[in-house]
């Protein structure tokens, strides 16, 4: 009776184990892979990191290649009359990840100004992990002097972070996939965004970010930051006559439940009183309440093509005005 016990409870161990391993290594093989690491140290002023020019790798489950200017996509063209040039600057929101190059939203930006009957070359210039500072200077060092019309600056709320800082990048370290995974799991990973995501259409929110907290870091020192990177960006526009526009991408889940809504709210405050020219993105989703369903993937958060189209769409019916 004691050896029957004991093999329906190592059963019941076992059977249990066998099943989260093999979702374990299922889930697993669904995790966005990645490759060498497409970055470098950077000698630009204001720069820690940036792309390595003319490297192609794989990136967040997508082939990426990068141009001689050390930027996602093809080589910037030369101007050509009649054709509008925008550059495009911001972080990983910006640069598009997590989707294919035809899913960024510099090329859907581009369909959505030609749509509109406006010719246009728009240069993706955006890159992982910058923030408002890292993006003043690629406007300086890296935009201006591609002789744009309009520099669109895609702001999201963790811009208002201090400058990352690197001593050392190995040219041939590989990027870790499951960096940030609770136990560096995909099931828990997994699960986690799944409870979430019930827990929110319930009106619950797990997360542990708060609205208040996002708040107080902008009042603790992000404001600030960014207040320097816009008066830099403003400046170095004005000063090559190029437009600057200023545009927050927001953060897709529930509305109600944005715990960086503060953010977005405080940022657009700011960069309109400076003088700069601002839109809210959340207003090209229309009535949506619920915007999850526009991540690129239930390991990823960044928007996916449908949501870079609506935004593209709603950014081209004032874009298209700057080249008449």
């Amino acid at each position: 009776m004691k050896r029957r016990t004991v093999k329906r409870l190592l059963w019941a161990i076992l059977v249990p184990a066998i099943l989260l391993a093999a979702a374990e290594a299922y889930l697993r093989t669904k995790v966005p892979a990645c490759g060498v690491t497409p970055f470098r140290l950077s000698e630009t002023e204001g720069l820690s990191a940036e792309f390595r020019p003319g490297f192609t790798t794989l990136y967040k489950g997508f082939e990426v290649s990068f141009n001689s200017a050390g930027f996602r996509g093809p080589e910037f063209p030369p101007r050509e009359e009649g054709v509008l040039r925008v550059a495009l600057v911001g972080d990983s929101f910006a640069y598009g990840t997590a989707v294919a190059l035809g899913d960024t939203l510099a090329l859907k930006l581009e369909e959505a100004l030609a749509e509109e009957g406006a010719a246009a070359q728009v240069f993706n210039m955006g890159v992982p992990g910058y923030c408002a500072l890292n993006v003043a200077a690629v406007v300086e060092h890296e935009a201006l002097p591609l002789d744009p019309d309009v520099v669109v600056y895609v702001f999201y709320a963790n811009d208002v972070e201090p400058p990352a800082q690197w001593d050392e990048i190995a040219p041939d370290a590989v990027i870790d996939a499951f960096h940030g995974y609770p136990l560096g799991s995909a099931l828990l990973q997994w699960t986690n965004v799944r409870v979430k995501r019930l827990a929110l259409a319930f009106g619950v929110q797990l997360a542990r970010r708060t609205p208040e907290a996002s708040q107080d870091e902008y009042l603790g020192g992000g404001g600030e930051r960014l207040r320097q990177a816009l008066s830099r960006m403003r400046d170095a526009c004005a000063t090559a006559d190029v437009e600057l526009l200023f545009a927050v991408y927001p953060h897709l889940t529930r509305r109600e439940a944005n715990p960086f809504r503060p953010i977005d709210e405080l940022a657009l405050v700011d960069a309109e009183s400076l003088g700069n020219e601002t839109y809210d993105l959340l207003e090209a989703f229309g009535d949506e309440r619920d915007l999850s369903g526009y991540w690129a993937s239930v390991f990823d958060h960044h928007p996916d093509g449908e949501a870079n189209a609506k935004v593209a769409a709603f950014l081209a019916r004032r874009l298209a005005r700057a080249g008449d």
